[in-house]
């Protein structure tokens, strides 16, 4: 990709833009907070989303929670299971932003809500523009990683997005 990195004022370029799955990734970490001990890393294999670009910026999307991966079996059936995500009755989690605003250089601050098993927690992200540019078929992408955490009883959950976006 022929990659142009400016510092903007806005995380996204002006327009439309739609998550590409396939050069995207949704990670977690689980951290115990009672021990400090961090008990589980994983990911979502599946998840779509859009943002708006420019001036007026919004970001929104959704992990299919049934997708939960943490490269042990027995885990993930008990991530799926009624005691934790519970994925047969809330097959999604949901982000939505209420503001992104410009921290500094390439940094930026989105803050929404992440919405897990019907029950709305306020989030405020870190993201860090990348670049944007043309990849070698000519297809206009954005690059930028979010970073934030989460209180979930007696957890924290980090999460880190990598997001590849093209214009639609």
């Amino acid at each position: 990709m022929s990659a142009i990195q400016t510092e903007t004022s806005t995380l996204i370029p002006a327009g439309t833009w739609t998550v590409d799955p396939v050069h995207s990734s949704i990670r977690f970490d689980v951290v115990d907070t009672d021990s400090m001990m961090k008990s589980i890393s994983g990911r979502f294999t599946s998840f779509e989303g859009t943002v708006e670009g420019g001036e007026e910026q919004s970001a929104q999307g959704v992990v299919h929670t049934p997708s939960v991966l943490t490269d042990n079996e027995q885990r993930d059936a008990h991530l799926r299971s009624s005691d934790l995500l519970d994925t047969s009755r809330f097959p999604e989690i949901r982000f939505k932003s209420s503001r992104i605003e410009h921290v500094d250089g390439d940094r930026h601050t989105i803050a929404g809500e992440l919405t897990v098993k019907e029950v709305a927690l306020p989030v405020e992200l870190d993201a860090k523009f990348q670049a944007t540019g043309k990849d070698a078929d000519g297809v206009e992408k954005t690059l930028f990683r979010v970073q934030g955490d989460i209180e979930w009883g007696p957890t924290r959950v980090e999460i880190t997005a990598d997001i590849t976006a093209i214009r639609s």
